[in-house]
C-alpha cells in the first residue's frame, strides 16, 4: 500500500465515523442541515462507488484517480465540518 493509499484509507475511515455520528444527529437537525447532509451524502456515495469499482477492476487505486478521490474526500470532510457547526 502506497503512502497515498494509506492516507486515503485513513481519511475514509474518519469520514465514515463522522458520517455515522452526523447521521444520528441529522434526524433531529434543521432543514438547512438536512439539505447539506443530502448533498454531502450524495458525494459520499459517489466516492465509495467509484473507489469500489476501481478497486475491483484494478486491485489498486491509480495515482490520478487517487488524487481525485482525495479531493472529493476533502469536500466531504468540509461538508461534515459544516454540518457539525450547524448542529
Amino acid at each position: 500500500m502506497t503512502g497515498h493509499e494509506k492516507e486515503l484509507d485513513e481519511l475514509l475511515e474518519k469520514l465514515k465515523q463522522g458520517r455515522d455520528e452526523l447521521n444520528v444527529k441529522i434526524h433531529l437537525g434543521k432543514a438547512e442541515a438536512k439539505d447539506l447532509w443530502k448533498e454531502t451524502e450524495d458525494k459520499w456515495q459517489h466516492l465509495r462507488s467509484q473507489l469500489d469499482r476501481i478497486n475491483n477492476d484494478t486491485g489498486y487505486i491509480a495515482k490520478d484517480v487517487g488524487a481525485a478521490a482525495m479531493l472529493l474526500a476533502e469536500e466531504i470532510r468540509h461538508g461534515y465540518e459544516r454540518l457539525k457547526k450547524l448542529l
